[in-house]
């Protein structure tokens, strides 16, 4: 190759090292981009559903109780009014995700109006030290808070909040927004 061959060359040779460097600086751009999006933050703690309903002693009852004696709740996150009754109004509050991804800090704050009184009930009930891999959470009206077998509670109100107060999810029935 003669220099004046190479000279005609030059610019040719310049674009491409110029576009390859282009290129691998664009490529670098939007895989940068695509790897800090929002979507990699935890959604925002949502109630999905609440579904209310009686449960018997016997509904909660496992093999290992009869061997050990003990509840065991195995998968389930189980929280009473009255934890040594087992006979009550449940609310199973399914969630947009895992109970073990809460802060620690957390508890649900439960408001009931039911044919008892006409009185407002609330009740604080704190998380378990340990969490089974769960969306769902029992929360119990039990013993003297929920007496009766045929009762229907007449409005109801979940809050999950932090120690702060700070409410990070919420959901009601329809004739609590009356």
């Amino acid at each position: 190759m003669t220099v004046n061959a190479a000279i005609d060359n030059f610019p040719c040779l310049l674009i491409k090292i110029y576009m390859r460097f282009f290129f691998l600086a664009l490529f670098c751009l939007l895989s940068a981009a695509c790897g800090t999006t929002k979507d990699s933050a935890k959604p925002a703690l949502k109630i999905v559903a609440v579904t209310p309903r009686y449960m018997e002693t016997e509904q909660f009852k496992r093999i290992a109780e009869y061997m050990t004696g003990k509840e065991n709740p195995g998968r389930r996150v189980i929280m009473r009014t009255n934890p040594r009754q087992r006979n009550g109004y449940y609310f199973v509050l399914t969630l947009n995700r895992n109970v073990r991804t809460l802060p620690a800090d957390v508890y649900v704050q439960g408001e009931f109006y039911t044919s008892k009184s006409l009185d407002m009930q609330t009740h604080r009930f704190e998380f378990p030290s340990i969490l089974p891999n769960t969306r769902e959470i029992f929360i119990g009206l039990t013993g003297n808070d929920w007496p009766q077998k045929d009762a229907i509670p007449a409005a109801w109100r979940f809050t999950i909040k932090n120690s702060r107060g700070e409410i990070l999810a919420q959901e009601q029935s329809y004739l609590w927004s009356l």
